[in-house]
């Protein structure tokens, strides 16, 4: 079950944010990696005749190419918040990652039932009756996501102040007092599901790819011998 946002209004030394920003860096280079690949076997899926295995291959590189691309830029933005070294910096980064939490957010879950059937999580769910050994873990993530969908805010304002850039509503915005444990640990949260949604994910393709190498040793041996 996905806890409540906690926060102790801790400020790190500098130490900690060059350690903060070393961790930041190389998990930024691990999903940008990742995301490189899944683009070049999204390209062989697409080059591909339509079968059961492209349709899951899809899923799985669509799915993990948009939490690929929303993990890292959540991190980016939050490694800028942390590092930056004046109030307008700090005061930007915070509202650019607000903004993406709240974009990733309604994609990864959305925030209206009606809108949901479109987001990627779902999309998911479109082949986890595959996958039956895997089904507890991921129905108890979109149990926690439907929890945190209800949340006030999810930044709306913010995100609409940030985007449109609306003068007199982004200076006060922008004024706000920040305090920086308060948004590290609220980003955190979005950051963990994205978090065990890829490490669910990893462990169905490990699955998958197990099953049809059985099912191609199995076809190899009832071939005929010439």
């Amino acid at each position: 079950m996905i806890e409540e946002v906690r926060y102790n209004n801790k400020i790190l030394s500098p130490q900690e944010r060059v350690e903060f920003c070393k961790m930041a860096d190389a998990t930024i280079k691990d999903f940008s990696d990742s995301i490189e690949g899944m683009h070049q076997c999204m390209e062989e899926v697409r080059s591909s005749p339509d079968s059961d295995f492209n349709k899951i291959s899809r899923i799985f590189i669509e799915v993990g190419s948009f939490i690929g691309f929303s993990f890292c830029d959540c991190v980016v933005l939050t490694k800028s918040f942390i590092m930056a070294s004046n109030l307008y910096e700090k005061s930007f980064f915070r509202g650019k990652l607000q903004v993406q939490l709240n974009e990733s957010f309604k994609k990864l879950y959305g925030f209206a039932e009606k809108n949901r059937k479109d987001s990627y999580s779902v999309k998911l769910g479109e082949i986890m009756s595959m996958f039956p050994g895997f089904q507890a873990e991921y129905i108890d993530i979109m149990s926690d996501l439907g929890r945190i969908a209800t949340r006030d805010s999810w930044w709306k304002e913010t995100r609409n102040i940030e985007v449109h850039i609306d003068a007199d509503q982004l200076y006060a915005s922008r004024h706000e007092p920040i305090n920086e444990s308060k948004v590290v640990m609220e980003a955190h949260q979005l950051i963990n599901l994205f978090t065990r949604f890829n490490r669910l994910m990893a462990r169905m393709n490990r699955a998958y790819i197990d099953f049809m190498m059985r099912r191609l040793k199995v076809s190899e041996q009832q071939l005929p011998n010439c």
